[in-house]
């Protein structure tokens, strides 16, 4: 695991190779063992390494044999073996034993089409000499980052953001459309970023650079529309196998493998096929809260009990939100995902112990895990009985606040007969009346053609009620919102995630999946929770399902009650044509005086503000 950044210019005389030490520098959490740099006439490549696969002789960057060909490389390749054995035999000669010497191989061989031998997380950038030609490239389900800016005549990229806008390459502007998602969602898809001059390459595409033309191309999508044919036993068997098969290779490390471990069915399922599947012991490791609404601590410690795994455990509390300033630098940008304080402690933990753990990530995706998914059985086809533009129309509407959406009676309403715009609206964030009310007119006038073409595009295809959500939640909040959060907790304390459940093709196994198998309208995880229960402890399969988060609105009422005041005002100047202060101050007297409870929407506030503050100039 590792941190990347660089540059290709198309201009003679160009030189930003000073940009290139403290861009590496600014991501030494991501890769503390080892850099690497490389540099020729208008480009320039370098790497913070994290040694987990060939400790000694995996240093980067890695070249091809007569040195023409140079990557710089984030992630792991989990079936680098079988592809290092297939290029020796087509003659290939390799001087390393790891994973990143593939990539350079594989390029000679296919081109941009080597992505789809590729099994695993990552992102790389590829250097070809002899055609001057840059190819930037990131895994399907976007488990590792990748931004770039064209600056003048210049591309420069990085895994994370604040190495770019550290480097005042320009005067950065925010997006309006990226900071109307931020608010309503809590998260910025690509290819948009907080600033308008950055970009993310989103998951399942690369880009080629070369003469300073730029061309992003996909080359993977979720695919829901073939279902499979067969038993439902004969599916267990096969979720099973493709399930050890993933876990399996997730275990090949050079370094010892540990386990993030909650309450929940995801992260005890791999735990049980650990233990009695595959016969491996892991050290455990679970956060808890003293809180007992939030805290899952006591169910995780029955089951590492059960089998027989060590177990460590940390308590955390309201000295989490020092942790904010930290969160803020490393993601770049505003997330509003509030669980990434507990992630990072946990992460924390568990390097002090092993560099590599595993995580039940991509379960509540695969399998249906959360209530919105849990339909009526006439809800999975409802919407369908609405014309197009009708359900536009009124999802729209219900996003921006329209006077005639106010009513609980038609949000309780548009719940019922368009199931699908539970996705959009979570409740906590700024969707409604709440965008209309801390929006100024400039952001509401401004988003308004941004957010009709991203509810065109949510209504679009022919999908029943339960694949719509489900590919929404697979392309959006996964790679957007828990990926990220993720990858900036664990690689802010230099620890590597793997996750199982996010092996490309067991997403494409569990998409074929009929709905019926996964949820029964009541509950989600079905067929996974068959395939584990002659394994897990009572406790952990009658366990309510819980969000990894933590007691936020409690804190902002009493131990933290000045602190999110004095991280909400003054709202920073570049803010302020975007925000309403007047009603982020009625919000937050509105929650500590009891009347209502904003804590995730002052959370919100409080992260876009720190990330304002951090990088924008007054």
């Amino acid at each position: 695991m590792c941190g990347i950044a660089g540059y290709v210019s198309s201009r003679e005389g160009s030189d930003p190779s000073s940009l290139l030490g403290p861009m590496a520098n600014a991501m030494r959490h991501r890769g503390p063992d080892d850099e690497g740099y490389f540099q020729e006439p208008g480009v320039g490549l370098a790497v913070r390494r994290l040694s987990i696969v060939d400790l000694v002789c995996g240093g980067q960057p890695i070249s091809n044999e007569d040195g023409t060909i140079h990557v710089v490389f984030n992630g792991e390749i989990y079936n680098y073996i079988e592809l290092r054995a297939d290029l020796e035999k087509r003659g290939h000669r390799l001087s390393t034993r790891g994973d990143t010497e593939t990539l350079v191989h594989l390029y000679e061989e296919h081109g941009p089409e080597m992505l789809r031998f590729l099994r695993g997380m990552f992102a790389f950038a590829l250097w070809d000499s002899r055609k001057k030609l840059l190819l930037l490239a990131r895994d399907r389900l976007g488990k590792k980052p990748l931004n770039y800016a064209v600056i003048g005549d210049t591309l420069y990229f990085s895994s994370e953001l604040a190495p770019l806008l550290d480097q005042r390459l320009a005067s950065w502007e925010i997006e309006p459309d990226a900071l109307a998602a931020y608010l309503i969602f809590g998260f910025i898809s690509a290819p948009q970023t907080i600033v308008k001059q950055i970009k993310k390459l989103p998951p399942a595409h690369y880009l080629v650079w070369q003469a300073g033309e730029v061309k992003v191309q996909r080359y993977w999508s979720f695919d829901q529309s073939q279902k499979v044919v067969c038993s439902y036993d004969e599916a267990l068997d096969l979720l099973r196998a493709k399930l050890d098969e993933s876990i399996r290779l997730r275990l090949r490390s050079d370094v010892p493998v540990g386990l993030l471990l909650s309450g929940g069915i995801d992260s005890n399922t791999l735990l049980a096929r650990l233990v009695r599947g595959l016969g491996q012991k892991v050290k455990a490791f679970t956060i808890g809260f003293t809180q007992r609404e939030y805290d899952e601590s006591g169910i995780a410690q029955t089951s590492a009990r059960h089998f027989g795994v060590e177990h460590h455990l940390l308590v955390g509390d309201p000295d989490l939100l020092k942790l904010l300033p930290d969160v803020v630098r490393h993601y770049g940008e505003p997330s509003a995902d509030k669980s990434v304080l507990p992630t990072m402690l946990l992460c924390g933990l568990t390097s002090r112990y092993v560099k590599v753990a595993l995580s039940g990530d991509g379960g509540d995706e695969a399998f249906a895990g959360y209530p919105k998914h849990w339909l009526k059985s006439w809800q999975h086809h409802v919407s369908g009985c609405f014309p197009s533009r009708w359900r536009e129309r009124w999802t729209l509407d219900s996003m921006k606040g329209g006077l005639w959406q106010q009513t609980k009676i038609m949000e309780k309403l548009r719940r019922r007969l368009l199931p699908e715009t539970r996705s959009l609206f979570s409740g906590e964030f700024f969707s409604g009346r709440f965008f209309r009310s801390i929006a100024t007119p400039m952001l509401q006038r401004r988003s308004a053609s941004f957010l009709g073409g991203l509810v065109h595009k949510f209504w679009s295809g022919k999908l029943s009620a339960f694949d719509r959500i489900l590919h929404w939640d697979n392309t959006e909040p996964l790679p957007y919102s828990l990926l990220t959060k993720l990858d900036i907790a664990s690689m802010a304390r230099s620890l590597e995630v793997r996750s199982p459940f996010l092996d490309h093709e067991f997403v494409e196994l569990c998409a074929k999946l009929p709905h019926r198998w996964k949820t029964n309208g009541k509950k989600g995880k079905r067929i996974l929770r068959d395939l584990v229960a002659p394994d897990l402890p009572p406790e952990v399969l009658s366990a309510r399902k819980r969000g990894f988060s933590v007691p936020l609105g409690q804190w902002w009422r009493n131990e933290a009650r000045q602190q999110i005041r004095d991280g909400l005002f003054p709202l920073h100047s570049a803010l302020r044509p975007f925000i309403e202060e007047k009603a982020a101050a009625y919000l937050l007297d509105q929650h500590q005086s009891g009347r209502a409870n904003h804590a995730q929407r002052l959370w919100n506030l409080w992260v876009l503000n720190e990330w304002a503050r951090t990088f924008l100039r007054n």
